[in-house]
């Protein structure tokens, strides 16, 4: 007799984002999560409170990435808490599931990637 067995689930990884926010920490997430989302089919939540935003720019090519990887399958949410993030999931991810208080709390990894910008001397 045939009986299905439960696949576990993997539990969400938290990718936290820190410092500024700028191109090249972009193509970095980008690179990282496809790693992190290929773990199982872990849910991605990206935090990112802790980012000093120069421009709305960045924070568009971001919300776009989330997006774009969200299109090719993988579960990645952005953790829009502030206003200036809400306004932009809002724009970009508008079928994102929510990162509610169960799910923060179902968190069992953190990976934290920080950038800072190179100061060129003179």
């Amino acid at each position: 007799m045939y009986a299905p067995q439960s696949q576990p689930v993997p539990a969400p990884v938290v990718m936290r984002l820190i410092g500024v926010l700028d191109a090249e920490l972009v193509a970095a997430f980008s690179t990282h999560e496809r790693g992190l989302a290929g773990l199982g089919g872990a849910t991605v939540v990206v935090d990112v409170h802790d980012l000093h935003v120069a421009g709305e720019a960045d924070m568009h090519a971001l919300a776009k990435v989330v997006a774009a990887a969200r299109c090719q399958g993988r579960d990645v949410r952005l953790d829009a808490r502030g206003l200036h993030w809400k306004r932009t999931a809002k724009k970009t991810l508008s079928a994102q599931p929510p990162v509610d208080a169960q799910l923060r709390s179902s968190v069992r990894r953190t990976v934290i990637l920080a950038h800072s910008p190179r100061k060129k001397r003179r």
